[in-house]
């Protein structure tokens, strides 16, 4: 039996075969795998119902032959001795794929995976590389953390929810060339020299980056939340497509940073905060900021503040500099009208310039937000209907 290889159908087939297999009881109920016996016992299932669980379990290498599609979740955690794994036929999960403190696991085959509903990596100091072969095209939820991964490669999806990649210290690339609108993302702790393509992303809900090399957003339209940029090392940061930040834009103490461009961004829902960019002399990257909600929080060795087109700060300002060339003339034409907080501190020739924004400490990370699943859809819903006419043609042939 053969899954069609199309990501416009999804998972319309596991539903459809889903029903066909049902009439095999011993191809549904959650099974706990200790050993390969366990395993094989449904190695004759095309389609599994049912929750899979390796744990704890004395085995070095466990393969799942024969299921193509699993409704339920595949969880292998605290597996002392496991070092390989293979799911070879397996390509679509609805449900979570998650592998959780695996001390010596150093292979994942995933081969022809290509749809599920989540991923999680966490905990494998022997885990030297992830890869989807065929291109994982369909996810909801990716978290990577704490593995020796140098190659992290595959993905493949155009949407997703959320994106957590984090302490991955051999990480040096990292791509979702193919993703447009996410959820919420986090890069956090991965190799210093780490470059994260994300260049055709136009929407973002929250976004938090620290410790990266490079990261592209030459796409990047809208951030319905906050975006941070914290302790990086790239000397540039370029927004060209950028307008609309709802949230607050935090850069904090990228040292590196000398040249900072978001020339069509006009409006901030949050506040402005630039601190501790040492390198960075001269703010000069918004020429279209017409307005800030939130406070205008800039500190750091500047020498000029250039907000052209500012009309409307509703909070109040704060900026200070080391620099003893800065003037404070500009800042405080804005006291006429433009600032609308009560307050306003503007200073020059500061030894140490501090932050007026309580809790601004570089941390970069941002609220979980909504997590819950219960309102998720399932990625069966979508399409039934119009792919009947296959699922039909595709069940003759079984």
């Amino acid at each position: 039996m053969k899954v069609l290889d199309s990501t416009n159908i999804g998972f319309v087939f596991a539903a459809i075969l889903l029903t066909v297999s049902n009439v095999n009881a011993a191809c549904s109920g959650d099974l706990s795998v200790t050993s390969q016996h366990d395993m094989d016992s449904i190695r004759g299932c095309k389609t599994y119902g049912g929750n899979i669980v390796i744990d704890s379990s004395a085995a070095s290498d466990i393969q799942m032959n024969g299921v193509e599609l699993l409704e339920g979740d595949l969880v292998v955690k605290n597996n002392d001795l496991l070092q390989s794994i293979g799911l070879p036929k397996l390509q679509g999960i609805n449900g979570r794929l998650k592998f959780a403190n695996n001390k010596l696991l150093s292979s994942i085959d995933v081969k022809q995976l290509y749809a599920i509903r989540s991923l999680e990596v966490s905990v494998h100091p022997a885990l030297n590389e992830l890869k989807f072969v065929t291109g994982l095209s369909q996810a909801e939820k990716i978290v990577i953390t704490d593995t020796t991964c140098t190659k992290i490669d595959g993905f493949k999806m155009t949407t997703t929810k959320e994106i957590e990649i984090s302490n991955n210290i051999y990480l040096k690339n990292l791509s979702f060339g193919n993703l447009t609108t996410v959820g919420t993302i986090l890069v956090s702790a991965n190799s210093p020299s780490l470059k994260v393509d994300l260049s055709n992303i136009n929407g973002l809900r929250e976004g938090a980056f620290r410790n990266v090399a490079s990261v592209s957003l030459g796409s990047l339209q809208k951030v319905a939340g906050d975006i941070s940029f914290i302790s990086n090392s790239f000397e540039s940061l370029d927004l060209p497509q950028t307008t609309d930040i709802i949230g607050t834009l935090t850069l904090t103490e990228n040292l590196n940073l000398n040249n900072l461009s978001m020339p069509r961004l006009a409006h901030l829902g949050g506040a402005l905060s630039i601190v501790g960019n040492t390198k960075l002399s001269s703010i000069n990257a918004f020429p279209s900021l017409q307005q800030v909600d939130g406070t205008l929080d800039l500190t750091g060795n500047f020498d000029e503040v250039q907000l052209p087109e500012l009309v409307d700060v509703r909070g109040g300002l704060n900026v200070q500099t080391s620099s003893n060339t800065f003037s404070c003339d500009a800042m405080d034409t804005l006291k006429k009208g433009v600032i609308k907080g009560n307050s306003f501190v503007c200073k020059s020739a500061v030894a140490k310039p501090k932050s007026g924004i309580r809790g601004v400490t570089g941390k970069g990370g941002f609220g979980s937000g909504d997590s819950s699943e219960s309102g998720a859809v399932s990625l069966y819903q979508s399409g039934i209907l119009a792919s009947l006419a296959a699922v039909f043609a595709y069940m003759v042939n079984i």
